[in-house]
């Protein structure tokens, strides 16, 4: 329904949106994620029309939209704070919209009511939105965007400002909405955990251009690059040394352990003796005692020292040192000691290798987050 092709974009000689070429399905729920500054919201703009592209062209059914206005297009934008007008009731609110597209009356009054049911705020249309919680304001937004019945719904971050509570409570609704009324909706983000709520894919962004694109699942048990792994959840990285590469398999050297990974980079771009990195999932982690009785052929294991453990509710971080790595492991249960020796298994496809870049083994928010975790 969607089409960006080779769509580029630059601030003050700053590239902004690099040769991004996307297609967004009818009826899809696509994130756009990624962190501040990698061009999700520029993209999302320049769908909406508020932005014109350097280059590139945009289609939304087929159409090529260069030229048209955010009027002129079949969309609709919901903001991050909101953008109601305060004056004017809830129902005004909705009803402004209708009035923009000469909507006749008797169709107004039909729309407007339809609309506040369908986002959960039946009967409130007489209020005032400084009457309203801040969720309460946010669902305003959405359903003046919904009123106008538009082709595709464009979100930037609409549930950042909201408590957690809050945000979990909307996304579910936007996703029964969304399947309720079929509307395309391109959704910004750099919450990842919202994103594989939310999407049915997720293109993960990165310095304006596409890094990964597929279903949540796919990008977090399969990421393309170290980026997408370091970004989508949470991770482990070991350094390793690369001993022997095929496409199907890597052997390397961890800790002086020899492990066999799922490759992260194809086999071409690496040599025996190469600096890899090794990410692992901390769920995927099983942890044994140390004397316990050996693993299944095949299962891989690694040697190390609990450091800490911390209950977090529904589920126990275990802190064990690895070599000169800190690994994090996420289980139901706890009572590990410090200092108590131990064995991590897992399997290998749950480890991914990836060529280092650099003489830094893990992307910074990786070392950051361990050394947070490790210090608490």
């Amino acid at each position: 329904m969607i089409e960006l092709d080779t769509l580029n974009k630059s601030f003050d000689g700053v590239q902004a949106v690099h040769d991004l070429n996307l297609e967004i399905h009818r009826g899809e729920f696509l994130c756009l994620l990624g962190p501040s500054g990698c061009g999700k919201s520029t993209t999302l703009r320049m769908i909406a029309g508020f932005i014109q592209p350097d280059r590139g062209r945009i289609r939304i059914d087929g159409v090529d939209v260069a030229g048209y206005g955010p009027d002129a297009r079949p969309t609709a934008m919901v903001f991050q704070d909101y953008a109601i007008f305060p004056h004017l009731t809830v129902a005004e609110n909705i009803e402004f919209g209708l009035k923009a597209q000469r909507t006749g009356k008797a169709e107004r009054a039909h729309r407007i009511p339809e609309v506040l049911d369908l986002v959960g705020l039946g009967g409130l249309g007489a209020r005032r939105p400084g009457e309203l919680s801040g969720g309460q304001q946010q669902r305003v937004a959405v359903a003046r965007a919904l009123a106008i019945r538009p082709s595709v719904l464009l979100m930037d971050e609409p549930l950042s400002n909201l408590d957690a509570k809050t945000r979990i409570q909307l996304r579910t609704q936007l996703r029964e909405i969304q399947r309720d009324t079929g509307t395309t909706i391109v959704y910004v983000t750099h919450d990842q955990e919202e994103a594989l709520a939310l999407g049915d894919r997720i293109a993960v962004m990165k310095d304006g251009s596409l890094e990964q694109l597929g279903s949540g699942r796919d990008i977090y048990q399969a990421p393309a690059s170290g980026y997408v792994a370091d970004f989508v959840g949470v991770t482990n990285w070991l350094a390793a040394e690369l001993v022997r590469a095929s496409d199907d398999g890597w052997d390397v050297a961890v800790a002086g352990v020899s492990l066999r990974v799922t490759p992260g980079t194809t086999a071409s771009a690496v040599t025996a003796g190469a600096a890899v990195d090794v990410s692992v999932r901390p769920e995927d982690f099983r942890l044994i005692p140390d004397d316990a009785a050996e693993p299944a052929p095949g299962v891989q294991v690694l040697s190390g020292v609990v450091r800490d453990e911390q209950f977090l509710g529904p589920m126990v971080r275990t802190l064990v040192d690895v070599g000169d790595d800190v690994v994090m492991v996420h289980s139901g249960q706890g009572g590990w000691p410090a200092g108590t020796p131990a064995r991590l298994l897992f399997d290998s496809g749950a480890a991914r290798g990836y060529l280092r870049a650099g003489p830094s083994a893990r992307p910074p928010a990786a070392r950051a987050e361990l050394a947070a975790a490790a210090a608490h």
